[in-house]
């Protein structure tokens, strides 16, 4: 197949395959400012460092934009065996719990599936609820952490232990609701408590945390190569940077802004081969919530209609080959076919979407996207591995795939750019909300709002619980 664009290919790759830029960028964002969490001083500081390389690419109006969110600090949490005999447990809290504390008998629920909640419902009213952070066995959707969660609350949990499903890895974090005082457990701690409770008969546990829910402030970056038409319609493409308080994030997410920010630097290099406008940009505040994504999308919702197609890379410089996950686009499928062979490189793709990333903001306001990633591996899948753990650090990202995906995803955005013809037809709200029931996904949205129905009649409610309730920002 002739390739229009091989000489554009050719020093895209070539700059990509000798820079090490992206992996320098990796070690700054991660060793210099951490976590990135929301609120902390690394956040601004990584959202200055980054807009500062990207204008040394030469993309003069680089910059962030801010927003309050709710935000939280993490404080010591403690779990303690009270009976059968004492024991301390290591723990951590999982960001958004509220401080407090809870003495009640521990109910083990496996893997959580949709139907153990109400099936054992008197057992775990008034008592705290364990469960893995594994995929039950035959669910054809993603039973998220922050589901499970609910549907304890819902059953009457007063306390929550979120079980890595994971050997090895320590506690897994990731977000939840400010309602009862939340932590995660090991894999080993969690089945020494699992096998306690089967030979005893009974365990009582104590958690005690000291967390704060509190609002803050944090940002989105963004950056934009100019194309050279004259058309409004532009491509968007992005990553969440922030990471999670306990870890530096090195592959979710920040191996996916390092890619971005390596697309914008080359993109930059052959502008003027560029037809429409592409903007590059960097969340904040995924990981407690799509903070960022929702703001952008809300803060530039008079341009949703001139977004031709939006490319989410979170964690996307991670192993494993590089194509396109299409968000419900099989119209695109052709051209993903036209990419592949005019490029000369592996782009693999499948259809599937869920609404636990930076995408899902785009979709709900029918802006055609897609993700990066390896269809094999999100299709065989079970889990984070240690992701969302302490363990995601530098030096589990290596410096080809990094370069693999900036060279995949860089050529692939300059050819949805320069099309000619773009077949993605925007779904109407109908059609994405008749989509959203057939996946199961408003399920979640029903039982949010059914917990805080339910929360608001209880005869004492936590302070940050209540300023959850009244919120108007919990997206």
């Amino acid at each position: 197949m002739n390739n229009p664009l091989l000489e554009v290919d050719k020093r895209i790759v070539s700059e990509i395959y000798t820079s090490s830029e992206p992996m320098d960028n990796l070690k700054m964002l991660c060793d210099i400012y951490g976590s990135r969490f929301p609120g902390t001083s690394g956040d601004l500081g990584s959202v200055k460092y980054m807009v500062e390389k990207l204008k040394g690419y030469g993309i003069e109006d680089a910059h962030y934009e801010s927003y309050k969110i709710p935000g939280w600090r993490r404080g010591p949490a403690k779990l303690t065996m009270v009976s059968p005999f004492k024991k301390e447990i290591d723990c951590i809290s999982l960001p958004q719990s509220i401080g407090g504390e809870v003495e009640a008998k521990l109910v083990w629920l496996g893997d959580g599936a949709v139907d153990v909640y109400e099936k054992r419902k008197a057992e775990i009213d008034g008592n705290i609820a364990m469960v893995s952070s594994a995929n039950p066995l035959g669910m054809t959707r993603s039973l998220h952490r922050s589901e499970k969660f609910i549907r304890s609350v819902l059953a009457g949990a007063k306390g929550w232990i979120f079980m890595n499903q994971y050997p090895a890895y320590g506690p897994q974090t990731g977000g939840i609701s400010p309602v009862i005082p939340s932590i995660s457990v090991s894999y080993e701690d969690g089945m020494y408590l699992v096998r306690t409770l089967e030979r005893e008969g009974e365990v009582t546990l104590r958690i005690k945390t000291t967390d704060k829910n509190m609002e803050v402030t944090t940002y989105n970056v963004i950056a934009d190569v100019p194309g050279t038409s004259r058309s409004k319609e532009y491509v968007v493409v992005g990553s969440h940077y922030d990471g999670h308080d306990i870890s530096q994030g090195a592959e979710d997410p920040a191996s996916g802004t390092v890619t971005v920010m390596e697309i914008a630097r080359n993109l930059a290099m052959v502008k003027q081969k560029l037809k429409r406008r592409i903007r590059c940009v960097c969340f904040g505040a995924e990981e407690i919530g799509l903070y960022g994504s929702y703001n952008y999308t809300a803060m530039h919702a008079d341009e949703m209609d001139d977004v031709r197609f939006m490319l989410n890379l979170d964690a996307g410089g991670g192993k494993g080959r590089k194509g396109v996950i299409l968000h419900d686009f099989p119209e695109l499928e052709p051209f993903m076919n036209e990419c592949a062979k005019e490029m000369k490189a592996e782009l693999p793709y499948f259809q599937r979407v869920g609404p636990y990333s930076d995408h899902w903001p785009f979709y709900l306001r029918s802006v055609p996207c897609g993700s990066g990633g390896d269809p094999e591996t999100i299709r065989t899948s079970n889990g984070r591995g240690f992701g969302h753990s302490k363990y995601d650090t530098v030096d589990k990202v290596d410096l080809e795939y990094l370069r693999l995906a900036a060279s995949n995803y860089t050529r692939f955005l300059l050819r949805v750019a320069n099309a000619d013809k773009w077949m993605a037809k925007r779904k109407t709200q109908r059609e994405i909300q008749d989509f959203i029931k057939k996946q199961g996904y408003d399920q979640t949205v029903q039982l949010a709002d059914k917990a805080k129905a339910y929360i608001k009649t209880w005869p004492e409610v936590h302070p940050e619980t209540k300023a959850w309730l009244e919120s108007k920002s919990d997206w």
